[in-house]
Order: structure tokens, then sequence, then C-alpha cells
């Protein structure tokens, strides 16, 4: 969200402007009735955001992935049942041998009338007409052994799901986020509603001294105009902050999914809590606990599983493979049984680089998440060293703001009491007014900045839950 309110002369404060990190007790503040609480708007948000299903469907598909590579390494059993007819010769004679209704007739037999008949060609073998077989079956395949393959693949899926639940974790944290920045949103620009209407109230007392003072002829007609402009553009501003305001709601309503009936106001100020170490120690907690560098850890692992599946293709497979079946001639279940058990041996020894070509993808691929990994390495240790020095930045910003608003207030309570004994300007006085505008603006931002940058760090190290953002009294 972003919120731009322009003030007077010189005030334009425009950015991020939250709300953030409140003075007051360690003690948690009870949000009043009729508010939205942060845990009531991160649960919203965690049951329904596009991100989150996302998550939650990738761990599903790999925990489905693991149970079927678990599958693949116990026996399979199949059931099959097949009806066929033919009338070659050899066809036929086969049905009759698993059906057991093979005769001496069938070699044709009686068609043999002594020596001289031993080379005739018996019809009932070479012709022996249109025939059926009606097979059931049943197969039990074992594996026994595959080099390695189904273990390869086995831990491949495992490590692609352990990377999904890190990924969920990731997504979590992010949206932790998220849900912070639309929560403090919405304290922002309530914050600057609040703002805008001091100024306004201000700039009525100025048209009200204004006249007074132009009624005893101590400042000029263009005084009173200049008060009357100041009165609108004050005006205007603070419908402006009110429908910053609204568009800041609407984007919290969206994030957790609560319907337009629904009004949304929040209360809770909000603190964030970070710890107390080194920026080394930081860098190095971050490189262990953040769940997304743990992600591409895992998937880094499962891409050498796979080099591993690759190069079990060069090795020979061996499986046991049981059956029992029955034949009959007539269609149903039932028959002649019979039972086959056998061990089959493969190994393919040339394939014209087929092989190669997969343990080369395999192996690209691992090299590939090698450098994504050693990236985002890189990348969280500069994020890590960034943050850590904003969060100190941040609190001595909030600090200098504060003096700053003490600063503006005695400057304008002096300002105006020259120009109500008339050796001040209208300028003048508007001017400084302008200023401390502008520091209530820069103060609200400097909170918002410091919460999301401790917020920034602790989504860094890994450590950003809800447990970890907890509520002040205001």
């Amino acid at each position: 969200m972003r919120i731009a309110v322009n003030y007077s002369r010189t005030l334009s404060v425009a950015g991020l402007l939250v709300v953030g990190l409140w003075g007051g007790s360690a003690v948690a503040a009870q949000a009043p009735a009729g508010t939205l609480t942060f845990e009531q708007a991160w649960a919203a948000a965690l049951a329904q955001t596009p991100a989150m299903l996302k998550a939650r469907a990738q761990v599903a598909e790999a925990t489905g992935a693991v149970k079927e590579a678990r599958g693949h390494l116990l026996p399979k059993l199949d059931a099959s049942f097949t009806g066929s007819g033919s009338n070659n010769g050899l066809n036929v004679f086969g049905m009759k041998l698993q059906q057991g209704n093979a005769t001496y007739n069938d070699f044709g037999a009686g068609g043999y009338t002594g020596p001289a008949s031993l080379f005739n060609k018996p019809a009932n073998l070479n012709d022996p007409g249109w025939y059926r077989n009606y097979e059931s079956k049943v197969q039990l395949q074992i594996p026994v052994y595959n080099g390695g393959k189904v273990w390869a693949y086995l831990h491949k899926a495992q490590a692609y799901l352990s990377a999904a639940r890190s990924g969920d974790t990731a997504a979590r944290q992010k949206l932790t986020l998220q849900v912070l920045q639309a929560y403090e949103g919405v304290r922002a620009a309530q914050a600057f509603v609040g703002v805008a209407n001091k100024a306004e109230a201000a700039a009525e007392s100025y048209v009200q001294i204004t006249n007074k003072l132009y009624k005893r002829g101590v400042v000029s007609r263009n005084d009173q105009l200049r008060a009357d402009l100041n009165l609108g553009n004050a005006k205007l501003r603070a419908s402006e902050a009110r429908a910053q305001l609204a568009k800041a709601i609407e984007q919290l309503r969206v994030l957790t999914g609560l319907p337009d009936s629904e009004p949304i106001k929040v209360a809770q100020a909000l603190h964030v809590k970070v710890p107390d170490a080194s920026l080394a120690e930081l860098q190095r907690e971050a490189l262990v606990d953040n769940p997304g560098i743990r992600a591409l850890g895992l998937q880094l692992q499962g891409a050498q599983a796979g080099v591993q599946a690759a190069q079990a293709d060069y090795l020979p497979h061996f499986n046991i493979v049981v059956s029992h079946q029955w034949d009959d001639a007539s269609f149903g279940i039932g028959g002649r049984p019979s039972s086959t058990v056998a061990g089959v041996l493969t190994w393919n020894l040339f394939d014209f680089g087929a092989r190669s070509g997969a343990l080369d993808q395999a192996q690209a691929k691992t090299n590939l998440q090698t450098a994504k990994l050693r990236s985002a390495q890189d990348q969280l240790r500069l994020k890590i060293n960034s943050a850590w020095h904003d969060v100190r930045l941040a609190k001595e910003r909030v600090q200098v703001r504060k003096l700053a608003i003490r600063q503006s207030k005695e400057a304008l309570r002096l300002e105006r009491l020259r120009y109500e004994k008339g050796v001040a300007t209208m300028t003048e006085l508007l001017a400084t007014q302008a200023e401390l505008d502008k520091a209530r603006g820069d103060l609200v931002k400097a909170q918002y900045q410091e919460i999301m940058q401790r917020a920034g760090l602790l989504l860094g190290i890994g450590r950003l839950t809800p447990h970890a953002i907890s509520a002040r009294a205001s």
C-alpha cells in the first residue's frame, strides 16, 4: 500500500506510512471490541490466499510422489481376463494344451494308415478350424534388484517433499509479512486521518484569529484570504486521507477474504522483537534456518538422487514373476489351472546414447540447482546485512522524529503568539504549521519503517511467525 499526503508549502510526505513501534510496556494490549486483531487477519489470510493454497497443493503433490515411489519397492499383483480366437494351427494346438483338451487326433492320428501315410499332411493339425480360449490370470511381480533406481526415486521424492514443506513454511512467513504490511497500512491511514484532522482544526482556528485581527485592522485582507485558502487545502487533505484509509481497508479485506458487508477496524499497536545478536551470527543463522534456503538445499538433494536414478540404468535389473491362470474353451471364470514361476534378468547393453543423455540431463539439473542455491545464499547474506543496519537506523530515526515534533510544537506556539500580536505574517505562521504537520507524518513513516524492517530481518533469518509479533499498549 502507498499513502501519499501533501501538506501546504514545504510538506510533502509520500510512501509506506504505518504506525509501527510505539512506546509502552511489554505487556500485550487487548484489542477493543469490534476491531480486527492481527492474529485474526493472519488466520483469515492463511485460509484463502492463493500463495498458501499453492504451497499446500505442492506439499500434497510431493506426498503423493513419495507414496508412489514406495509402492514401486513392493510386489505388484495384477489380474487379467483374455478372450481369444484363432484358426492358426500352432495357436489352436497351444490353446488346447492350455485347456488340457489336446488329443492324439489333433496330430492327425485318425488319418494314419501305416508307414505309407507318414508323409501325408494331417488336416486336423494343419487346418484345425476356428477355436477359442478364455484365460483368467493372476500375476505377482516381485522386484528384487533394479540397480538402486527405485530407491533413488524414493530419496528424490522424499527430498522434494521436505522441500515442499520448507516452501510451505516460507510461504507462511511471507504471508505474515504481507498481513503485517496490510494491517499496519490501515493503522497508517487511520493515523494520517488524525494528522489531517489536526491540520484542519488548526486551519479553522487560523481563520477565526485572522478574522478577528482583520476587524481590528491588524492584518490585511490578503491574510484573510490566505487563511481561507489554507482551510480549503486542509479539508482537501483530510478528504484525501480518508480516501487512502478506504483503499488500505480494501487491501486488507482482499488479503483476508472478509466480506464487503463486514466493517474493518484495527486498533492494535504491534511490536516485532528481533534477536540481540551480531550481524555475523544472524547471517550464519539465516543460512541454516531460512526455509527458502532449506528448500533449495533439499531440491539439490533431489536432483542428486535423480543422477543416481539415471546411473542405475547402466546396471542389470532382476525381477521374479509368479503367475496362475485358468484356461477354458467356454466363456466364464474357471477352466484348467496352471502356474508359472520365472526369474527375469534384463540388462541394457547398448542404446545409442539414450542412457548417457538422460544422465547428462540429470547432472545438468544438479549443477543448475547448485548455482541457484549459491546465488540465493549470497543474496540472503546481502539482505541480512542491509536489514541489520536498517533496523538500527530506523530506531534512531524514530527518536529524531519525536524530537522534531516537540521542537515544531514549540515553534508553532511562539509563531502563533507573534502573529496574534501582529509581528509575524500569515506566511510565516502557515510555514511553521506545515513543519509540524511534516514532523508528525515523518514520525508515522519512521515508525512504520522500523516495524517493517524488523519484520524483514526476521523473515531473512526464518523467524517471522505470528508469535514474533506482539500487541503493545498504545
